[in-house]
């Protein structure tokens, strides 16, 4: 996994797509600490958005993580996520993996996964800045699975810096620069800043969401129904493009 900044990527946001199976079923999200979701831009309901009828290329190379190989994938899956979230460590912890294993590692999808701060969780902001802050030594990964694995604990205290900063002793390499970095904020705040905001722009109400080759999906599907969806899709992409 790398950040997705050393590779310049466009994803389309939204485009038109045969309706995905799991859209229609019951689907977990985060919304703010009151469980209401956050309030979409303009006054618009984001749950009931269609995509745009016309294509709207959004740059999202200098933001996000990206998992999987650019150059075999035929699937994109953009997830904006929360660490607070109860329904995103969920997700993480149990379904995630599974489709890693069957899409992402099988070289079919390539997932990027944008950090946000949308719902005032209890420190989640330091939390997305440790994710950031492990990402710059390469340990976003395992730094993302130590945030989800701990939520209680990290959300629950009242030093999360001195907390985050004793977890990365043993995730990155170089603990002096993660705390120079969680000290200065400068590009992995940004960073953080940068996907929150595209995330209200587009309609994100709740976490997770998932943009799946262009759809927006709000909340986690079932992972049958995940699974079903992509296998779909990634065959249909495929025999359109004749492999």
């Amino acid at each position: 996994m790398r950040s997705s900044a050393s590779s310049p990527r466009k994803t389309q946001l939204f485009t038109a797509l045969p309706a995905l199976l799991f859209i229609t079923m019951g689907l977990t999200a985060c919304g703010d600490e009151t469980g209401e979701a956050a309030p979409a831009p303009n006054g618009q309901d984001a749950a009931a958005q269609t995509p745009a009828n016309d294509e709207e290329m959004v740059d999202i190379s200098a933001i996000g993580f990206d998992e999987g190989d650019l150059e075999t994938a035929v699937v994109q899956v953009v997830e904006f996520s929360d660490f607070g979230c109860v329904h995103c460590a969920n997700f993480h912890q149990n379904s995630y993996p599974v489709l890693y294993e069957e899409f992402v590692a099988a070289g079919d999808v390539v997932w990027k996964y944008i950090p946000v701060s949308i719902a005032g969780f209890p420190n989640a902001m330091e939390a997305a800045m440790a994710a950031e802050c492990a990402a710059e030594q390469d340990a976003f990964r395992p730094m993302r699975s130590w945030l989800y694995e701990n939520r209680e604990g990290w959300m629950g205290t009242g030093d999360p810096h001195g907390m985050l900063q004793s977890a990365a002793t043993d995730i990155v390499d170089d603990a002096a620069a993660f705390e120079a970095c969680m000290n200065e904020g400068g590009r992995a705040l940004e960073r953080i800043q940068e996907g929150t905001e595209l995330a209200l722009e587009i309609g994100v109400r709740g976490t997770p969401t998932f943009v799946v080759q262009g759809f927006p999906v709000q909340g986690a599907p079932p992972l049958d129904q995940f699974q079903e969806a992509l296998r779909s899709l990634v065959a249909e992409v495929r025999a359109q493009q004749g492999n």
